[in-house]
């Protein structure tokens, strides 16, 4: 054999070994990553997290992560009001109480991907009084024959995952006086469609209450007061982009397309007299999420 012919022939040995070897080590590191991966999804699907009302997602918001991951927490959002509001932490959600309305003015808690997916428990359908109220609270005789009906704040269905979180849902301090055909449906309806979103994007901070001034009267003997509307908002927390969004209903019989009663949350502050994130007043990217109201963002 001619020595050029024989050198050719080594070289294209030499590149056969080359690209076989590559190709191998491209597959291995590939296998890997899928190994990896498919750890981390089960981690996060089948275990509780521990802190899962302790929200330190790195957010972003316009491409621009926050500097302080640990910003969009329970902790955080919880507003500043013009009427004493006392805080009181229900484990699963955290509440501020008005003595004098005898509800909340406000119900804060964190939704999960794990949350709507383990619907493990039935409605309790167990309403009473809260134990760690020392006065002024409501009762359920306050409700009977009212022509309203008991409305939660923060929802049963968001707590079908855990008896006990679930139990919880039913204390009357996560109630309002609500017009039947409200809470049977529109805001059922943005109930539902909060679960689908806390599915879709995996974890939504949630803020809720009512607007109570104006008022439309109150009920029963302990005078609870029946609000005029009720807000709701949601703060998508998931990575790499953050979101918001707002509504408020009239605590009548709606029938609009419920987009339509979206807004932001400048808007609701505005009506209730609260103040969300009240220490990052002059935090840009804290602002950006409060006068955000990007429908199509969340369809």
């Amino acid at each position: 054999m001619a020595k050029g012919v024989r050198n050719k022939l080594i070289l294209l040995v030499l590149a056969v070994i080359i690209t076989v070897t590559s190709f191998l080590s491209a597959k291995n590191r590939a296998g890997n990553n899928t190994q990896v991966q498919s750890s981390l999804y089960t981690q996060t699907d089948d275990e509780i997290p521990e802190e899962f009302i302790e929200i330190s997602n790195h957010c972003r918001y316009t491409g621009v992560e926050f500097a302080d991951k640990s910003l969009l927490t329970i902790d955080n959002i919880i507003p500043t009001s013009a009427i004493q509001l006392d805080k009181y932490d229900h484990k699963y959600f955290v509440l501020g109480y008005s003595n004098k309305h005898k509800q909340a003015g406000w119900c804060t808690w964190i939704l999960t991907k794990y949350m709507v997916r383990n619907k493990n428990v039935k409605r309790e359908n167990l309403f009473r009084e809260d134990s760690l109220l020392k006065c002024c609270m409501a009762y359920n005789s306050d409700y009977n024959r009212s022509g309203y009906d008991r409305g939660h704040l923060c929802p049963s269905g968001d707590m079908t995952w855990d008896k006990k979180a679930n139990r919880e849902t039913f204390v009357l301090s996560n109630i309002c006086p609500q017009h039947k055909k409200l809470n049977q449906g529109r805001w059922n309806d943005l109930e539902i469609l909060s679960r689908a979103w806390a599915g879709k994007n995996d974890s939504l901070l949630i803020i809720t209450g009512p607007v109570l001034k104006p008022s439309k009267g109150t009920i029963g003997k302990g005078n609870v007061t029946v609000p005029s509307a009720f807000y709701k908002i949601l703060i998508d927390i998931s990575s790499p982009k953050c979101k918001a969004i707002a509504f408020i209903m009239p605590n009548d019989a709606i029938k609009d397309r419920l987009f339509s009663y979206a807004t932001t949350i400048k808007e609701v502050e505005k009506q209730t007299g609260l103040n969300f994130f009240p220490e990052y007043d002059k935090n840009k990217l804290i602002q950006n999420l409060e006068t955000m109201c990007d429908t199509s963002a969340w369809k």
